[in-house]
C-alpha cells in the first residue's frame, strides 16, 4: 500500500528521494517496476525417453513417480533414473498432490531385514457377479512384496482368517518365533480364537493403529492396485 501511494505522489511531481524518506521505504522499491510473472512455456517433448515418461504418467495418474519409473523401464527395456522421471513429472505437472495426514498413534517402527520376518494380513470386499459381495483375505511378505497366501470366501469370520494363516504357515514352513503377523483391528483379527491360533503357531501378532491404514501400508497398497488394474478395470 505504501509503495503504491508513493508512486502516485511521484507521478504528481514530488521528488522520489523525499517521498521514500517520508514514507520510510527504500528507493529501490520505487525504482523497480512490477512485471507480471509469465507462465512457464513448456514446449513439446522431443526426447523419446521423456515422451514415454509423459505417456505412462498420463495413463497412470494415480501412481507415483516410482511406479511410473517401473512402467517406463519395463516398456523401454533399459534402465531409467528415478530422478529423471521425477523431474519430468514435476515439469509437466503430473505429480498428484497428497492430502497431509493427521498424526495418529501408531504401533512403532519395524525394520524388515529378511523374508518371513513380517507379514501383513488384511481383508477387502470384491463384487463377484455370480455371488455378490465376496471377501478376499490376503497375506503379503513385507520384505519380498510377495503374496504368500490368499483366499476368496463368502464370509469374513475369524475361521476364514485362521484357515488362511494355517495354510500360509505350513506352505512356508514357519518356525516358532520366526514370524510377526501384522493386521488391523478388525473383528476377525482380534477374536480370541484367532489370537490363540497365532500363539499356537508361534507367530507374534502386531496390530496397527485405530483408523490408521498406513500401519498396513504394504497390503493396503496391493489391494488398491488390484482393484484399479484388475477388479474395476
Amino acid at each position: 500500500m505504501r509503495v503504491a501511494r508513493s508512486r502516485r505522489l511521484i507521478a504528481e511531481g514530488y521528488a522520489l528521494a523525499t517521498v521514500a524518506r517520508l514514507m520510510q521505504i527504500s528507493r529501490q522499491a520505487l525504482y523497480r517496476l512490477p512485471r507480471p510473472r509469465a507462465a512457464p512455456q513448456r514446449g513439446p517433448v522431443t526426447d523419446p525417453v521423456e515422451r514415454v515418461i509423459v505417456e505412462e504418467a498420463t495413463a497412470n495418474q494415480t501412481d507415483g513417480y516410482r511406479m511410473v519409473c517401473a512402467f517406463v523401464r519395463r516398456r523401454l527395456g533399459v534402465a531409467v533414473n528415478r530422478k529423471r522421471v521425477l523431474r519430468v513429472m514435476r515439469e509437466r505437472k503430473l505429480i498428484q498432490r497428497r492430502r497431509p495426514l493427521e498424526r495418529r498413534r501408531r504401533p512403532g517402527f519395524f525394520r524388515v531385514e529378511r523374508p518371513r520376518q513380517l507379514w501383513q494380513l488384511d481383508m477387502t470386499s470384491i463384487w463377484v457377479a455370480e455371488h455378490g459381495w465376496c471377501y478376499l483375505n490376503a497375506i503379503i511378505d513385507c520384505c519380498t512384496r510377495e503374496i504368500v497366501a490368499w483366499q476368496l470366501e463368502l464370509r469374513c469370520r475369524a475361521d476364514e482368517a485362521i484357515a488362511l494363516v494355517e495354510r500360509a504357515a505350513a506352505v512356508h514352513a514357519i518356525a516358532d518365533g520366526e514370524l510377526t503377523l501384522g493386521s488391523d483391528n478388525g473383528s476377525a483379527f482380534t477374536a480370541r480364537r484367532f489370537r490363540a491360533k497365532l500363539a499356537e503357531l508361534g507367530i507374534r501378532h502386531r496390530r496397527g493403529g485405530y483408523r490408521d491404514p498406513e500401519s498396513q501400508a504394504f497390503i493396503e497398497s496391493w489391494f488398491e492396485k488390484l482393484k484399479e488394474r484388475e477388479v474395476c478395470g
